[in-house]
């Protein structure tokens, strides 16, 4: 018989931790150390016209968006999509992808990250960054150590 190593329960509402990540507010609902490991699970609140990430591909980690409100502009690998309420996102490991906000309303994103180990502190950093549009220059190295590219404009 194995033994449970998860966290079980309930996180209500307006529950988890919360920081921001350039211009996003995360609240953080399941941590990794809840799933040792297994995955990472967030809201995003997104504001009217804040950018989304560059254009960037994962070696690690694949990435799994419930849109609950707004709308967002979606690239996978060219591909350009509107994603709105009740939409599901798969950005896979390997594809290159971004996204964008695009409504007049905050959009309302619901990420699961698998695996979560690693992500939450590349998350932290991103969060120490100062206000303002990201330095490429900082930026690059810091997805590289996380095991992610960004892809040239």
């Amino acid at each position: 018989m194995s033994t449970v190593t998860s966290l079980a329960g309930v996180v209500k509402a307006g529950a988890g931790q919360t920081f921001h990540v350039l211009g996003h507010t995360v609240h953080v609902k399941v941590s990794s150390a809840d799933t040792p490991g297994g995955s990472y699970t967030f809201e995003l609140i997104t504001p009217p016209g804040v950018p989304g990430p560059p254009p960037h591909v994962h070696e690690r980690e694949e990435e799994l968006i419930v849109v609950v409100s707004g709308e967002f502009d979606v690239l996978i690998d060219g591909q350009l999509t509107r994603a709105k309420a009740g939409d599901v996102i798969n950005f896979a490991r390997g594809s290159a992808h971004t996204f964008s906000q695009v409504g007049d309303e905050p959009g309302v994103t619901i990420w699961t990250v698998t695996p979560g180990e690693g992500f939450e502190a590349f998350f932290e950093e991103l969060g120490a960054l100062p206000a303002g549009p990201p330095d490429p220059a900082v930026l690059v190295p810091l997805f590289a150590r996380y095991g992610m590219e960004i892809l040239a404009p």
